[in-house]
């Protein structure tokens, strides 16, 4: 039987698949996204420009995107660190979502042991009508087992995944997050949602 990561090798695995992703935001998406190439990555891979020319190509009118945050951004406090272990039954859906503000980084990884169902969207404080949110990824067709990725909050509000099991069979879920967020909630059967515990970096 394999023995279970501890949770400090959990919490060193999540703190270098933070500074892995802030190495690509620096040397591709910054490039590619916005236009900014502070390593000179984006022009030696022919990266300066992409994002000007897919947003020409596919723009829609009123879909949010993401606000260009520069190079740097100080926050006041340490990133914080979590993993959650989910688990859904056919019919079951759960969404986890964290509270960051406009311009704060996440990076993410989850995974499952079957297809599920998902959206990545948020939710700004200042909403334009009472229902509107902004999504980020959506699989609602065939589903998905896992998705690993860095994200910058375009907004001040709450940001996160609704996952549904639309299959035959129970699926378990894993998820890890590090981010500048301030707190996160589970919403199952509770409308107002279970805060969820969140962690100092080691």
């Amino acid at each position: 039987m394999t023995e279970a990561p501890s949770k400090t090798a959990i919490v060193k695995a999540t703190v270098i698949a933070f500074f892995v992703a802030l190495l690509i935001l620096f040397t591709a998406v910054l490039p590619a996204e916005y236009g900014i190439d502070p390593l000179r990555t984006g022009k030696a891979l022919g990266l300066i420009g992409l994002s000007k020319a897919a947003d020409k190509a596919t723009a829609t009118p009123g879909r949010a995107t993401p606000a260009q945050t520069g190079i740097y951004t100080a926050q006041p406090n340490t990133y914080k660190v979590s993993s959650e272990d989910l688990s859904l039954t056919p019919g079951e859906g759960v969404e986890i979502k964290y509270h960051m503000q406009k311009g704060a980084a996440m990076v993410y990884a989850w995974k499952a042991d079957g297809l599920v169902q998902f959206e990545f969207h948020g939710e700004p404080e200042q909403k334009p009508s009472p229902d509107y949110f902004e999504s980020y990824e959506l699989d609602n067709k065939v589903g998905r087992d896992h998705s690993y990725g860095s994200f910058i909050a375009p907004t001040t509000g709450i940001h996160g995944w609704f996952w549904e099991n639309k299959g035959k069979k129970e699926v378990k879920i894993h998820l890890t997050t590090a981010g500048f967020f301030d707190s996160a909630k589970m919403y199952s059967d509770d409308p107002a949602g279970e805060p969820l515990e969140l962690e100092d970096p080691e």
